[in-house]
């Protein structure tokens, strides 16, 4: 199970107390936790036997000794384990200190999201972009912009796809899908109406529905087939998306160069028929 830790931090914004209480714990010293018995966690969780194993249950394991392989495995592997919060700019910084900070920040958030994404996800999602009839692509604000990264690159292949610049025609996209068709739904959030709306639509139209979202706290999440998960680069309450940004650009980088590794001589034979050289004047009769 991979990026278990930050998995683990997103629980500590959940609802139930007992749950972040255990997702707190645990953060605080992941190294004490992965050695510790279940009572031991439930008592300095000031917890239960039996919500540690609900816990358990939340990240995808099947016990408490899974999430203990899972989380000495990764500190093994990982040695930066720091949140990847956007840094604070402050108004005396130094323009060589702001664009440090930005940079540390996109860095940091690429990598925590190449943590999180499941390869086996990710292939699915690839092989569901092949067989589907239409690709529809979904998103507002900063995240429509990563759709139409993606219809640019899909189009590049001859991928028919589909995305809408305002709200209404995306819904009624959404309501006009096909069960062999595919919804794409960006929202870093997962909690944007529109797009939790377009989902339930997209679902019950039989559709298959890749969410590319926080892993989470995503109502988005709830309404998917699969979810690429996005890591918490940043407060819910932005002031400009900026490292998720960058994140979702990469899990369309991502998406794009697997459908053509599957398919590289169509796609490639249709790149290059598709390239426009610019030639000097007089060599177009040459």
């Amino acid at each position: 199970m991979r990026g278990i830790l930050l998995k683990i931090r997103e629980l500590r914004r959940s609802k139930s107390p007992a749950i972040r209480s255990i997702a707190e714990e645990i953060s605080r010293d992941p190294a004490s936790a992965a050695i510790q018995t279940i009572r031991g966690l439930a008592k300095t969780s000031h917890t239960s036997p039996s919500t540690v194993v609900r816990f358990c249950k939340k990240m995808g394991c099947a016990g408490y000794r899974e999430l203990q392989r899972a989380l000495l495995f990764e500190l093994a592997t990982i040695e930066d384990s720091a949140d990847v919060a956007l840094e604070g700019i402050e108004p005396q910084d130094a323009t060589e200190e702001i664009l440090a900070k930005v940079v540390r920040s996109t860095v940091r958030s690429l990598e925590a999201t190449q943590r999180l994404l499941d390869s086996e996800v990710l292939d699915a999602c690839v092989s569901a972009l092949q067989a589907c009839r239409t690709a529809c692509l979904f998103g507002v604000g900063a995240s429509l912009l990563a759709a139409r990264d993606l219809e640019l690159k899909l189009n590049r292949v001859d991928k028919q796809c589909h995305v809408y610049e305002d709200w209404h025609s995306q819904l009624l996209c959404a309501r006009n899908l096909h069960p062999d068709d595919l919804a794409i739904v960006f929202s870093y959030s997962g909690l944007t109406r529109e797009m939790v709306e377009i989902a339930r639509c997209a679902k019950k139209r039989g559709a298959r529905v890749i969410a590319i979202t926080r892993v989470v706290g995503s109502e988005l999440g709830d309404e998917a087939t699969w979810v690429l998960a996005l890591a918490t680069s940043e407060p819910l309450v932005r002031s400009g998306a900026m490292a998720s940004r960058a994140s979702q650009l990469m899990i369309v980088d991502a998406l794009y160069a697997l459908y053509v590794a599957r398919d590289y001589e169509r796609c490639t034979h249709i790149m290059l028929h598709n390239f426009d050289e610019k030639r000097p004047k007089g060599m177009d009769h040459a």
